[in-house]
């Protein structure tokens, strides 16, 4: 039987009292990639976040990793890994330092980290292309630099459930590539993810389910080929779109 990861029955949720998402069900599953897509507002932060336990719901129900979404923070950091849409700035840590930190859930009372620890993390910003710069502090690198950075550290953490907000945010064309294939083959009877991109074609390629929502509900769920039809985008991003390939989707220019 395939594991659930993180399940979502019915969920509104949003901010002092506010709602952004309304009644969404939604389950990940370990094995499956899913794209979260929408236009600017339409919650998929706001999913992301209730996905990873991060942000309480005004109505319904979070399960992650069979933890209830008020299990401790501790506890959830062992099921999933989070990425937000900006990393932090202004950080005095090095990049090394900042990916080790993924390395916490697992570590003993005095949080010490090992040689193995560090082998992880160092192989972690490998990955990501950002090995050389392992001894830089945060804070000097480059919006791209600091996101791969933190991918490192959700990679380090070694967590069945990766929820990521915007992943190739900042990231030129290469790497943007890069990332989502990284990220897709870390996808196992295990492991799951749970990412919320803007590029059609990205999300065509990289997902194997993808939740579309449009006014914090949920239009569409389910296998990506499914989902991702010409008139249900059209449909929600308010401009024409063509499919131009088999995962290539673009929008028409007005004449």
């Amino acid at each position: 039987m395939t594991t659930a990861l993180t399940t979502l029955h019915d969920v509104t949720a949003g901010y002092g009292g506010c709602a952004v998402l309304h009644g969404v069900s939604l389950e990940v599953k370990a094995g499956e990639a899913w794209a979260v897509l929408g236009p600017n507002g339409a919650g998929k932060t706001t999913l992301a976040k209730v996905a990873a336990g991060l942000l309480g719901v005004l109505q319904g129900r979070v399960t992650i990793g069979g933890l209830p979404s008020s299990a401790s923070p501790a506890a959830l950091a062992k099921v999933v890994a989070w990425v937000p849409q900006q990393a932090p700035e202004g950080l005095d840590f090095t990049a090394l330092e900042v990916a080790l930190m993924g390395r916490a859930p697992h570590l003993g009372p005095l949080g010490l980290t090992g040689a193995h620890d560090e082998q992880l993390a160092r192989d972690a910003l490998a990955a990501f292309d950002v090995a050389p710069l392992a001894d830089r502090a945060v804070s000097s690198l480059s919006g791209g630099e600091r996101r791969r950075v933190f991918l490192a550290r959700a990679l380090t953490q070694a967590a069945p459930l990766l929820v990521l907000d915007e992943p190739t945010a900042f990231l030129d064309v290469r790497h943007q590539v890069d990332t989502l294939h990284l990220v897709r083959q870390r996808i196992s009877p295990s492991v799951g993810v749970l990412a919320v991109l803007h590029d059609v074609s990205l999300a065509a390629h990289f997902a194997t389910h993808v939740a579309l929502l449009s006014a914090g509900r949920l239009v569409a769920q389910g296998p990506a080929a499914e989902v991702l039809t010409t008139a249900r985008l059209s449909e929600v991003y308010g401009i024409a779109m063509e499919q131009t390939g088999e995962h290539t989707f673009q929008p028409r220019w007005p004449r």
